[in-house]
């Protein structure tokens, strides 16, 4: 099993930031981050780095408890509330990503719950929707974000974007993925019509299905790591 270090989160958010502008998941704005193993400190990206080219050494180190920036050259994101309010409400929390996708988020502006189009997309059906429209700057903004998370892995804020809080970097660049997959896939069967959506009853066939999978998050992410390699994106 390999070890998480400090140095090894930093290299996974500099490649995940550059995939997820590969696959449009990230443009110039959204971000991703991790706590460090045993510690308080948090690493995200500075506000102004360039999501398709920012490295592993320009990652700042933020103090999870005060949000005080430790080492880097910030300022951070103006919405690193958004981690720290998770990570501070949930210990098995490692990663989070916040991203602005347009799918997705279209499903925070409608009479209707996100629903599974894919068979990946059972994850996220009726994924909570945070009713502040804003940006999230402040520990009050955060903690509420997180209450909306609740023990989730997942929640959408009101025409804003996502919110993905799992246990590691490549996990969020997968889930992003699937996510915004599934979004597409919806919206194409809305236009469609007819819909067919994935029924409760497959559900519950779909979570020990996927359960036998764990190999899902590094194959994926070792196919769009040499992806964007292939394309210069690192």
């Amino acid at each position: 099993m390999t070890t998480i270090t400090e140095d090894l989160l930093r290299q996974q958010l500099a490649d995940c930031h550059r995939m997820m502008v590969m696959a449009e998941l990230l443009d110039y704005s959204g971000h991703v981050s991790a706590r460090v193993p045993g510690s308080s400190r948090v690493l995200i990206l500075p506000r102004d780095a360039s999501r398709a080219a920012v490295t592993a050494e320009e990652m700042c180190v933020v103090d999870l408890d005060s949000g005080k920036v430790l080492e880097g050259k910030g300022p951070v994101p103006t919405e690193t509330a958004i981690h720290l309010g998770v990570y501070r409400t949930r210990d098995d929390v490692s990663a989070i990503g916040h991203g602005h996708p347009p799918n997705s988020t279209l499903f925070t502006m409608v009479e209707r719950p996100m629903f599974a189009m894919r068979n990946f997309g059972f994850r996220f059906i009726g994924m909570p929707v945070h009713p502040d429209p804003t940006h999230i700057k402040t520990r009050e903004q955060g903690a509420e974000v997180a209450a909306t998370l609740g023990k989730g892995k997942y929640c959408l804020l009101r025409g804003h974007g996502s919110v993905v809080a799992v246990n590691s970097v490549p996990e969020v660049f997968l889930d992003s993925l699937e996510m915004e997959e599934n979004a597409k896939s919806a919206i194409a069967g809305c236009a469609l019509g007819g819909l067919k959506p994935i029924t409760p009853q497959e559900v519950e066939l779909l979570k020990p299905s996927f359960a036998f999978n764990t190999y899902r998050v590094g194959k994926t992410w070792d196919h769009y790591r040499e992806k964007a390699k292939k394309a210069g994106y690192l």
